[in-house]
């Protein structure tokens, strides 16, 4: 038995990673719907903390969900801080919309600002929807470089 050709288990690799590429593509209502979850948890760090309470558990039964429902359409899931280009994306939306956060419960609590939690939450969800599409198409543009998983 002879050694496998390299060039033929390169293009077996290439296929494979444009496969996936193809497949890498969420709902079309699954950036929104975690922009709009990540929002709100922001928008509520106004309010009581029985409404708190209640989010995070609605937070984290529909974030359950919106993984679920990705398997389901994918059928994969890909760590979101895997190397790549996909990092850079990651990591630029967590300080975000960390500092979105902190921003907006400082000007709350400090310069009165009431308001400030629904404005940081409204655009938390706006980048959270745009990072979210940007971060699949690093994605699949890593998966046709041969980045690989």
């Amino acid at each position: 038995m002879s050694p496998p050709d390299p060039t033929d288990l390169l293009a077996e690799l290439r296929a494979a990673n444009e496969d996936l590429a193809r497949r890498a593509v969420a709902p079309v209502w699954y950036h929104p719907a975690l922009g709009l979850l990540l929002g709100g948890l922001i928008a509520l760090q106004g309010a009581a903390l029985p409404f708190m309470g209640a989010y995070y558990a609605l937070f984290s039964i529909a974030l359950v969900m919106l993984v679920a429902a990705y398997k389901k359409h994918t059928g994969l899931w890909v760590n979101g801080y895997r190397a790549g280009r996909t990092r850079v994306v990651a990591i630029g939306l967590a300080a975000t919309c960390t500092i979105l956060a902190l921003g907006s419960l400082w000007l709350q609590r400090t310069a009165g600002m009431v308001s400030a939690p629904l404005i940081g939450g409204a655009i938390v969800a706006v980048i959270t929807t745009i990072g979210g599409f940007v971060w699949e198409a690093a994605f699949r543009r890593d998966l046709r470089d041969e980045s690989g998983l």
